[in-house]
């Protein structure tokens, strides 16, 4: 009588997990599983949705965005491109919301991989791929989750960024313009890449950068016309916001969330205004600020000077355009810093080929992880969902 082999389980699994199916499609069925998982969650408290939407009902009823909805202090082409969500049902718009976020989430990780390993000399085996991916997900899990927690479109945004970067390294200029500046029409902080192209000698994407940002502001006012406005959207968006987040017009904004301490508030005005009183003492609060900016500013524009100008150093430039972005909004919230994914995935991605800087990159990872996500209970509420 033949005697039946038993295969202890340990090497069943081993040999499950190595196969060429799950290394291709495990990821991806983990991804379905968890992604349907956190979607109760993601419904929980659909703020952002319905603001978008009464947004997007604003425009079709012709009022001002400003005084229709004061909360939605977004550029109008927002609005705009979530008008066909407007008539869906609220439990459709949540779901095809969630796709949409789901697929910008995936979309910017796949895209930052890209980017960051075209910095290497000689490139990732699969193996430290792997390890990549994973040290990155861990690293931003925190910060990826707040987009979906708050249904906020920040991962849009980045996922623009990052398409623009990586076009620039493929070096298709217009297609790299096209992106930044799309980036910068949804969400003005990206505008800080404008003047690093025509640094860098991207004359080609900076004028691709200025023709789609222009066009996209400004259609809404192309379709739609405010009743009782002389400005337009776009004109009273620059006038009543961002004027006033930068001082310009202060008086003319209907809710001022930058304004004041805010412990929600993490960019350095965020910083500032908890030590100076912006209402009492407006002067030195405007002069430190103003300081504190310039010497950022100085700081980062002389490392992006004596960076060299060619696709290796793009991932690096980027990263700190990225972190700049955070740092120089009138308003940055937790929701905002996916814009590290990039960041992290440079950083990560360089500690497997440069040996000079390994242990002080692995020094500020390690601490990284620890003040944005093991220091606070946001991190450990997502994952029993008790918040």
């Amino acid at each position: 009588m033949t005697r039946l082999r038993s295969y202890p389980l340990s090497s069943i699994l081993s040999s499950t997990l190595s196969s060429p199916w799950a290394r291709r499609y495990g990821p991806w069925l983990v991804l379905l599983v968890a992604a349907a998982a956190y979607y109760p969650r993601f419904i929980y408290a659909p703020a952002g949705m319905d603001l978008y939407a009464q947004a997007a009902a604003c425009l079709l009823k012709g009022q001002m965005l400003e005084t229709c909805d004061p909360l939605f202090t977004y550029p109008p082409i927002f609005a705009f491109i979530v008008l066909p969500l407007e008539p869906l049902p609220a439990w459709l718009r949540d779901v095809v919301w969630y796709f949409i976020t789901l697929a910008a989430t995936v979309g910017l990780f796949r895209l930052s991989e890209m980017v960051a390993t075209n910095a290497l000399a000689a490139p990732l085996t699969a193996a430290e791929q792997r390890w990549v991916r994973l040290i990155v997900l861990l690293l931003s899990l925190k910060l990826i989750l707040a987009v979906f927690e708050n249904q906020a479109y920040d991962a849009l945004v980045v996922l623009f960024v990052v398409a623009g970067l990586a076009a620039l390294v493929s070096g298709r200029a217009l297609e790299s313009g096209a992106g930044l500046g799309f980036a910068a029409a949804l969400k003005a902080t990206p505008l800080i890449f404008l003047p690093y192209l025509l640094w860098k000698r991207h004359f080609a994407a900076a004028a691709a950068f200025i023709v789609v940002f222009a066009v996209a502001s400004y259609l809404p006012d192309l379709f739609f016309t405010p009743a009782g406005a002389a400005h337009g959207y776009f004109n009273s968006w620059l006038r009543e916001v961002a004027g006033a987040s930068f001082g310009i017009d202060p008086g003319a904004a209907k809710v001022e969330f930058w304004r004041g301490a805010n412990l929600l508030n993490h960019s350095l005005r965020g910083a500032v205004s908890l030590n100076i009183d912006e209402r009492t003492q407006h002067a030195l609060h405007r002069a430190v600020l103003a300081a504190v900016d310039g010497v950022f500013v100085v700081f980062v524009g002389a490392l992006l000077m004596l960076s060299p100008r060619h696709k290796q150093s793009i991932a690096i430039d980027g990263s700190l355009l990225l972190v700049s972005m955070l740092m120089l909004s009138p308003m940055t919230s937790q929701s905002h810093y996916v814009a590290l994914v990039l960041p992290y995935m440079t950083l990560v991605t360089l500690q497997f080929r440069d040996e000079r800087t390994a242990n002080l990159g692995r020094a500020v990872l390690a601490a990284s992880f620890v003040l944005v996500t093991l220091t606070t209970t946001a991190f450990w509420c997502s994952a029993r969902w008790c918040c």
